[in-house]
């Protein structure tokens, strides 16, 4: 994977507030956890210092006293007494001449690093990795005098930056657990609420958003759509009646008016021009009945009143049936039908999918240009059928509307003798099978692609 890949990889991963979330919850607790407890530590190494100079200071007020009162000689007695009681084991003491060479004390030599300045304080490490604090003394004759204290100071420091370090190491550990478990919860919620929006999305209106027994702001959230969704399906619903009403009640008049149409063309033989206009008439009352009855079907696919009847169909052999069909009709308008056939079978109803093949290729005849390819292949579980043209295609911003009902394209695409119900029809008998339909630019031309399942399982034709 190149670097450029890599780094759109991580953000698109970046990208996801879950992730975004996972890393700044654990990062802001280690940030308050370091700014509350580094003061802490920062404060009582300063008391520890303060505590081990002021023992130090004692020592030395005490051991002055000894000097201004009584000498050097009393000073390296009273050195001796300390190092022999042990009372305060962390306590050091060195006397040396002006030469350097041990006189008293409980070091075995002048540590390294340790000024011989007077007065001064020092704070070295020792050979055996403790820390040695205190200060130096130069006396009169130029005896010096080393008082000091092993230090805690070190050691604290390290257990501490060990403690705080663990401490930080847990605290983000459990926190990103924590934050990782409650995004993964709230990840799966969202994932369903999701997939019960697509199945609405794609036409189940009687789905709706699934409740948890918690009562939280997603289920109220939850709520609020699925009021909005029982207004769309009630909204929906009225549409489909009012449309199947309407094609129910024209049939009957437009059938009459059709009879009525031949009657008068029968009586008017001898009358060339008036015979000529009945017989438009009666084509395009006839294309008004094939519309209502594309209506009613699609109204009685949709209430799950036309189901297919299952049985297995040759998918194969009722494509090359439609490509015969139509082959006549391609050839006068100078095209040609070209079929990729694989050999596939399916459950669902032979009528209801020729059905489909007819609207299919009518569209392609009526909207596109050069060849029609039907291509059928065989998928996992499923079966794909494409039908092509090689016309100028459609604005994309069309193809999501191209299988509702009445929709009609104002260019091109759109034919006088058009009710936009033919695309619509088709995809109420696709998802009734169980499958679905798309539609895509192919560059040139339309491409309009159904997939079916090959087991044929029953959908639930109420949604």
């Amino acid at each position: 994977m190149s670097l450029e890949a890599r780094w759109g990889a991580l953000c698109a991963w970046f990208s996801s507030p879950f992730h975004r979330f996972a890393i700044v919850l654990p990062a802001a607790i280690a940030l308050i956890v370091g700014a509350i407890f580094y003061p802490l530590f920062r404060e009582a190494e300063g008391h520890i210092r303060n505590e081990v100079r002021a023992a130090i200071a004692l020592e030395i007020n005490g051991l002055d006293e000894q000097v201004h009162e009584r000498g050097l000689t009393a000073l390296r007695d009273a050195l001796q007494r300390r190092i022999d009681s042990a009372a305060d084991r962390d306590a050091v003491y060195l006397l040396t001449d002006r030469d350097g060479r041990v006189v008293v004390g409980n070091l075995a030599g002048w540590p390294d690093g340790v000024p011989a300045a007077d007065e001064a304080w020092f704070h070295v490490r020792t050979a055996d990795g403790g820390t040695l604090e205190g200060q130096v003394f130069v006396l009169f004759g130029g005896d010096r005098l080393l008082v000091g204290r092993h230090s805690p100071l070190e050691s604290y420091q390290e257990r501490m930056t060990a403690r705080l370090w663990g401490s930080a190491v847990l605290i983000i550990v459990v926190a990103a657990s924590i934050g990782w478990f409650f995004m993964q919860h709230l990840h799966r919620r969202l994932e369903t609420l999701a997939r019960e929006a697509a199945r609405i999305q794609e036409g189940h209106l009687a789905q709706r958003l699934s409740l948890s027994a918690r009562n939280d702001e997603l289920d109220a959230l939850a709520r609020r759509f699925n009021r909005a969704f029982d207004e769309i399906e009630r909204l929906v619903d009225a549409s489909r009646h009012v449309s199947s009403a309407i094609a129910h009640d024209m049939r009957r008049p437009l059938i009459a008016l059709r009879r009525a149409i031949d009657e008068a063309r029968e009586a008017a033989a001898a009358d060339r021009i008036l015979r000529e206009r009945l017989e438009g008439l009666g084509a395009q009352t006839d294309a008004l009945l094939r519309t209502f009855a594309a209506l009613l079907s699609l109204a009685r696919i949709e209430a799950g009143a036309l189901g297919p009847k299952w049985q297995p169909v040759d998918l194969a052999a009722l494509v090359a049936d439609a490509i015969e069909l139509y082959e006549p009709l391609a050839a006068a308008e100078g095209r040609e039908l070209v079929g990729t056939l694989a050999p596939v079978t399916v459950r669902g109803d032979p009528h209801l999918l020729f059905q489909v093949l007819q609207n299919l290729i009518e569209n392609a005849l009526k909207h596109g240009a050069g060849t029609i390819a039907l291509e059928l292949a065989a998928g996992e579980g499923d079966v794909a059928l494409r039908v092509r043209d090689h016309g100028a295609g459609v604005p994309d911003a069309a193809l999501p509307k191209l299988f509702e009902r009445f929709f009609r394209l104002d260019e091109s695409r759109s034919a006088a003798d058009g009710a936009g119900v033919g695309l619509a029809l088709v995809r109420g008998i696709v998802e009734a099978h169980g499958g679905r339909v798309s539609a895509r630019n192919a560059d040139p031309g339309l491409a309009v692609e159904l997939v079916l399942p090959v087991d044929g399982a029953m959908p639930a034709l109420l949604d």
